[in-house]
């Protein structure tokens, strides 16, 4: 189950920094950053529901280990 929840943080850490250009984008269009919002919506919940899912949660100095080992697939 630990594994599940380290795809969804990493998931969720991707979705929300993705999201940043796409808001950029839309403001340089004029356009309002409809799609961008939810992206950050999104990646946000994730990134919350891994952390309050894992026992001690996750620190930011373990995050490198989590991208690794969620690419690996260990």
């Amino acid at each position: 189950m630990v594994e599940y929840i380290d795809l969804i943080m990493v998931l969720g850490v991707c979705v929300f920094a993705l999201a940043f250009p796409a808001m950029i984008g839309a403001f340089t269009r004029g356009a309002p950053p409809r799609t961008a919002m939810l992206a950050i919506f999104a990646g946000g919940v994730m990134m919350l529901y891994a952390n309050s899912s894992r026992p001690g949660g996750y620190s930011v100095a373990e995050m490198p280990q989590v991208f690794i080992r969620v690419i690996q697939g260990v």
